[in-house]
């Protein structure tokens, strides 16, 4: 079940014919609301024309993290940031939580912005396009640093400190434990990060970064499985990001997938989404346009 919900904050919000009828430079952005398998509402914000693409955001995250290389696809790609349940503009679910959960919910975004829709992840939500991938045809997919346990847990013996400190209303500990030990900071950059807004940010959206860590740690410890994946594959890497997990996920994934290749984001580590989106998404057009 699909259904369009129109925001009327700052600009008026008017539709993909009427933008393309318009001639428009610079698309308003649509919220878009999809049901998932077990009735969860997925939110989407749709910007753009053109081919679609689906973009599917990591852990302490939401969809508009990805608004910024949306905007330099925009003129020739209809693109769809998805939040993740339990972010942004979707329901936190009301079922147990599995990553398949999460999988059905990038099938649902992918059916809504047709067939032959490319997939674009980071992080996180770079594993859950690969198993996206690997229930349903995707032509074209993107995975950017997915943290796979290749050689050693995500979170390990660090979650229980970090729920803890959760629990206990010590939010600025707890991101600290998880930038620190699950993302792999330096920790320099991370006291660098305290007195910005990105660390409140960071701080409102941790709630559901548990269960995903707990999903990463259950994964296997091979790449064999996505070896299903037959499709084009771009695999990007920060050449600055650490080896473990992010690095070894790339290099690992590119011998298992068939069609892979691998782009780098000269200069940048995990984040590059946001200090290299004209970069990422000159990589990203290059690839989808090949």
């Amino acid at each position: 079940m699909i259904f369009t919900h129109r925001h009327s904050h700052d600009h008026a919000v008017i539709s993909g014919r009427e933008l393309k009828a318009a001639h428009l430079n610079s698309y308003e952005a649509v919220h878009d609301y999809v049901y998932s398998a077990d009735n969860t509402r997925i939110g989407v914000t749709r910007l753009g024309f053109g081919p679609p693409i689906v973009f599917v955001h990591g852990s302490l995250s939401q969809g508009l993290d990805w608004l910024a290389v949306a905007r330099h696809l925009e003129q020739d790609y209809t693109c769809y940031l998805m939040d993740r349940r339990g972010h942004g503009l979707s329901e936190f679910g009301n079922a147990p939580y599995c990553i398949d959960r999460e999988y059905d919910d990038v099938l649902s975004v992918l059916s809504f912005a047709g067939r032959d829709a490319a997939l674009v992840g980071h992080s996180y939500g770079a594993i859950c396009c690969l198993g996206a991938a690997m229930l349903t045809r995707v032509p074209r997919l993107v995975v950017y640093e997915p943290p796979l346990p290749l050689h050693g847990l995500i979170a390990g013996k660090n979650l229980a400190p970090y729920c803890h400190a959760m629990r206990d209303g010590r939010f600025d500990e707890a991101l600290e434990i998880g930038l620190k030990e699950f993302i792999r900071l330096p920790l320099d950059h991370v006291e660098t990060m305290r007195d910005t807004a990105a660390w409140s940010r960071l701080s409102s959206l941790m709630s559901a970064w548990p269960r995903e860590l707990e999903a990463m740690d259950a994964i296997a410890s091979d790449v064999e499985m996505y070896a299903a994946i037959k499709c084009p594959t771009l695999l990007v890497r920060g050449t600055r990001s650490p080896k473990h997990p992010f690095q070894n996920a790339v290099t690992a994934l590119s011998y298992s997938l068939p069609k892979a290749s691998i782009a780098e984001l000269k200069g940048h580590g995990h984040l590059g989404l946001r200090s290299a989106h004209a970069l990422l998404a000159s990589q990203i057009k290059e690839f989808l346009s090949d």
